[in-house]
């Protein structure tokens, strides 16, 4: 066996697989390939086309750059994007929560941010939905969620039995349309997605609220492709996440962004 390898022939072939195996990022700038869903603030653009901005962007553009790569990021459908981590053709996606399903095709980073999940409601309700705290107290009521999207533990357990009735919507620009027309009673949604939703439009901010009661915790991580190069280098990408958080790079961008 040593004599095998010890052949020149034998080591170029051998280096030239390492390399094309393991994605070094080191002077010729590999490229990363970045797949989201539009979501704004954390992906801003039009479908079909490139990433423009949000949090997704500026993370990802940073992270990219920190490990000496750079960013090429996609705005697909959502069903899409899972579909091209399973086969590799992108190799990232962000924002994105770890569920048992998607540990079959995706490893994921540890957690970048977090963000509260509300229930979010007109402002005139006289009913009980606005003073809800257990999932007994939503049956009563139709709640709109976004096809896809994952709410944690006793909620989607809750949504998948179907102990309370829901409304599967494509995005979340059409929760608060419904909920404009009193299409439901309320939506399940993060609070840096409505705050964005205010922002370009101010005159609903005094139309809806949210209850009290935290829903569950958006917990957003990483998720790189099984069938990625890059998943070698998830503990690097760690490391970045980490510097990123200590020098306060994350908590700019959130605040530059918002």
């Amino acid at each position: 066996m040593f004599n095998l390898f010890c052949r020149p022939g034998r080591i170029a072939l051998f280096i030239g697989i390492i390399f094309f195996l393991v994605p070094t990022c080191a002077g010729s700038a590999p490229v990363i390939k970045l797949a989201t869903d539009p979501w704004p603030p954390y992906s801003l653009g039009q479908k079909g086309g490139a990433l423009e901005s949000g949090y997704a962007f500026d993370i990802g553009t940073e992270v990219s750059k920190r490990i000496h790569c750079k960013l090429k990021a996609d705005l697909l459908p959502w069903k899409r994007v899972l579909a091209c981590m399973k086969n590799g053709t992108y190799d990232i996606t962000f924002p994105i929560q770890s569920k048992p399903e998607r540990e079959a095709f995706m490893i994921f980073t540890n957690v970048i941010l977090e963000d509260r999940v509300f229930l979010w409601h007109l402002k005139n309700r006289k009913d009980k939905l606005p003073g809800w705290e257990t999932i007994d107290d939503l049956k009563p009521y139709t709640i709109g969620i976004v096809s896809g999207y994952t709410y944690r533990d006793k909620m989607d357990q809750a949504i998948e039995n179907g102990i309370i009735k829901t409304e599967k919507v494509n995005s979340a620009d059409c929760n608060f349309k419904k909920l404009l027309r009193k299409r439901f009673d309320g939506f399940l949604e993060s609070e840096s997605v409505v705050m964005s939703f205010f922002q370009k439009y101010p005159e609903y901010r005094n139309r809806i609220t949210h209850a009290p009661q935290i829903v569950s915790k958006d917990v957003f991580r990483i998720g790189i492709s099984k069938n990625s190069p890059f998943v070698e280098m998830l503990p690097e990408i760690n490391r970045v996440i980490q510097e990123m958080k200590e020098d306060g790079t994350i908590e700019r961008i959130m605040t530059m962004t918002k």
